[in-house]
């Protein structure tokens, strides 16, 4: 089994965990990159990120290849803005929506403060799905302590099935 980790990282923690889950399983890694770029410093980091996902924001992405053929499994990863998914997640997944039918889905979510589990909850919504093969949460990975982090995202990759030598 072939699996994508199709990711949106901001400061870092998400392309961090992506690119180690990546390491771990031998995963694939599509990194979503909006046209226009969020705001990264200072409050404007916070409202601009927050209204976009309140308000179900689709930005424009650019350009990348996706062939779903290769892939059983795709892995989405995310900061968490507002208690949701940051919106360059909704684009891909509405883009792709025929594509991704039929394709076993799993995500890890990464967060400062609170609203992890609400945007997990959103994106299985987006998905159209009760559940997902596998999930995980990260308080702020690169602040935190690695082994606890490693722990974690093992345990994240073993429940997903999918290793390197797939």
């Amino acid at each position: 089994m072939k699996a994508l980790i199709v990711y949106y990282s901001m400061s870092g923690n998400v392309k961090q965990t992506a690119e180690r889950i990546a390491q771990i399983t031998g995963a694939d890694l599509l990194a979503l990159h909006p046209v226009k770029a969020y705001p990264d410093k200072g409050a404007k980091k916070f409202l601009w990120g927050g209204k976009s996902a309140l308000m179900g924001d689709k930005p424009r992405l650019q350009p990348a290849i996706f062939n779903a053929d290769k892939y059983d499994t795709i892995i989405f990863g995310t900061p968490v803005w507002a208690s949701s998914f940051a919106p360059p997640l909704r684009t891909f997944v509405e883009e792709h929506r025929e594509a991704l039918a039929g394709k076993r889905f799993s995500a890890f979510v990464c967060y400062m403060g609170s609203g992890d589990k609400r945007a997990l909850k959103k994106l299985k919504k987006l998905l159209q799905i009760e559940q997902l093969d596998a999930e995980m949460t990260l308080l702020e990975p690169k602040e935190k302590s690695k082994e606890e982090n490693d722990a974690r995202i093992f345990a994240f990759c073993r429940e997903l099935g999918v290793t390197a030598d797939d």
